[in-house]
């Protein structure tokens, strides 16, 4: 079981105070890690938020390490706002629903904060692709075999399938404005040289062109588990992120 440690931060503009939590690594176990890059430990996504919109005010901030207290006056702890009232901006990821506002509120942040590094707007997108890709990341996770087995119920499988069902085809409904969000990365890491062959070559994947991601591959010398993983989905021209380990 992953424990957290407590952090505050304060908003930029109405200075209301915010508590985080970040993982103690000690309790961090079987963490998943996927193809995209996401990690993802108890149902808990690890990988750092970097963007914050406050929900006392709605102004839309970055978050630096920086700014982290970790202790406040016991009166402004009192009145701070919970991590669930701000983490992927309030959004319930246990739902498809709140899996779509994360979604939205990803491409409003783009509209807002037009004059951005790249380095923001590529953490922006990436976050995009991640919240895309929760949509059917999990899909099909419960077989029927699993209600068989007796480790389910029979309701449960059936819900758990419509929400798999309904999860895919959101992702479907959002295919044009999925792969300009993943052509605009390419595009961006590309330019700015910061990123890995086998991230590119994943992304390429992801995008379809198997071709470019096969022709990527062929240049990385050193062999690993994930880069044998991603040649053989390349090979059977699967676009769908795929669980690495754990």
């Amino acid at each position: 079981m992953t424990s957290f440690e407590d952090f505050f931060v304060k908003c930029k503009c109405c200075e209301a105070f915010l508590i985080g939590k970040t993982p103690k690594t000690e309790t961090v176990s079987q963490s998943a890690l996927y193809s995209d890059g996401m990690i993802i430990n108890d149902l808990i996504p690890l990988n750092p938020q970097k963007l914050v919109l406050c929900p006392a005010c709605g102004y839309l901030f970055w978050l630096q390490q920086e700014d982290c207290l970790t202790a406040i006056a016991v009166e402004d702890e009192q009145k701070a706002y919970q991590w669930n009232s701000w983490r992927f901006f309030g959004c319930n990821l246990l739902d498809n629903k709140g899996r779509m506002a994360l979604i939205n509120h990803y491409w409003v942040a783009l509209e807002k904060l037009n004059y951005i590094a790249v380095s923001q707007e590529i953490i922006i997108r990436k976050s995009l692709l991640w919240a895309y890709n929760d949509l059917y990341r999990d899909a099909g996770s419960w077989q029927f075999s699993d209600f068989l087995n007796g480790k389910i119920s029979f309701n449960y499988w059936l819900s758990s399938k419509r929400f798999d069902q309904q999860g895919v085809e959101l992702f479907n409904s959002e295919k044009e404005r999925f792969i300009a969000n993943l052509e605009r990365l390419i595009y961006l890491l590309e330019s700015s040289g910061t990123a890995e062959i086998a991230e590119l070559a994943e992304l390429y994947r992801e995008l379809g062109d198997f071709g470019k991601a096969s022709s990527l591959l062929q240049g990385v010398l050193r062999r690993t588990h994930f880069i044998g993983l991603l040649n053989r989905h390349v090979l059977e021209k699967n676009k769908n992120v795929f669980k690495v380990a754990g």
